[in-house]
């Protein structure tokens, strides 16, 4: 292994600067198509009562095959978010399996949907909750195999051993991630009607301010954590709404007066999260930067 590594770096060092940077624009753009294109194939598979690809597990007629196919879809995303991380980083790697998971959640049904099929506002929500279990090993599995960031270094080193996980996910980086409300938040502010694009928008844009937030609040902890939370707390809080809703949800539709944040399906909740705050940790970069490794 060690005449491996050695060939490795002399192979990479041998690469011009320019070159390396060009190959890798290329591999990420590609990939970036490839997980748009499987996103887009598997909405097809995922459709409701009336033959419309369904915004959550919740509206498809058959939930079997919907799970089978996000299963296959996650999988699928998931290698490709890991080639990336490997190549570039772990937070492009993370944004390249946001990118599918856009693609799926744009060209499926809203919230209207939802409605007219007579849906559970608080099963939505748990649905957004149960999305986080899967979406932590996805991350685990990107930031863990793709090597530490290039601007962040490892807290723990070599002493972690079987405690790796701490890197993520210890009393720091969780206590950081109370700035996940910013999702809640920005999605309460921004989301003005019932339309897909402003359900994902708003959950984009709240996953910005997570991110740069995140990143301001706790520069030298890997920021894993920055994803997972915001889903956690949009979830938590649709079940808390859902659950005070005085009227039929149907009314408040009809009148235009849902509250923004019921309007988020799981999956725009967990795209709009992933995509927004890789945007947002790369955007942080230029406001503060922590302790280095070499890049």
């Amino acid at each position: 292994m060690t005449t491996h590594g050695a060939h490795s770096s002399l192979a990479t060092a041998s690469v011009p600067p320019r070159e390396r940077n060009w190959i890798r624009g290329l591999v990420l753009t590609s990939a970036i198509v490839l997980a748009i294109l499987v996103g887009v194939t598997a909405s097809g598979r995922l459709v409701d009562a009336r033959a419309i690809p369904a915004g959550c597990v919740s509206l498809a007629t058959s939930r079997a095959d919907a799970i089978t196919t996000l299963a296959c879809v996650w999988v699928a995303l998931t290698l490709l978010g890991l080639g990336v991380g490997r190549l570039v980083n772990a937070v492009v790697g993370a944004f390249v399996f946001g990118a599918g998971l856009t693609a799926l959640t744009l060209r499926s049904a809203s919230i209207s949907g939802a409605i007219f099929d007579h849906a559970s506002l608080r099963a939505i929500g748990m649905e957004t909750l149960i999305w986080a279990v899967p979406l932590t090993l996805t991350l685990v599995v990107i930031f863990r195999l793709s090597g530490p960031l290039p601007d962040i270094a490892p807290r723990f080193g070599g002493e972690a051993g079987r405690r790796w996980w701490r890197e993520y996910f210890d009393l720091d980086a969780i206590r950081s991630g109370f700035v996940g409300v910013l999702l809640p938040l920005m999605a309460w502010v921004l989301v003005r009607n019932m339309l897909k694009g402003q359900a994902f928008g708003g959950a984009c844009a709240g996953g910005v301010a997570v991110g740069i937030a995140y990143r301001l609040v706790a520069p030298q902890v890997t920021p894993l954590f920055a994803f997972i939370a915001p889903v956690v707390l949009m979830g938590v809080y649709q079940v808390y709404g859902a659950s005070r809703l005085s009227v039929d949800p149907t009314l408040l539709f009809a009148a235009g007066s849902l509250p923004p944040e019921l309007r988020l399906l799981p999956l725009d909740t967990v795209a709009g999260a992933v995509t927004g705050v890789a945007i947002g940790l790369g955007w942080a970069r230029s406001f503060r930067r922590s302790d280095t490794i070499a890049s």
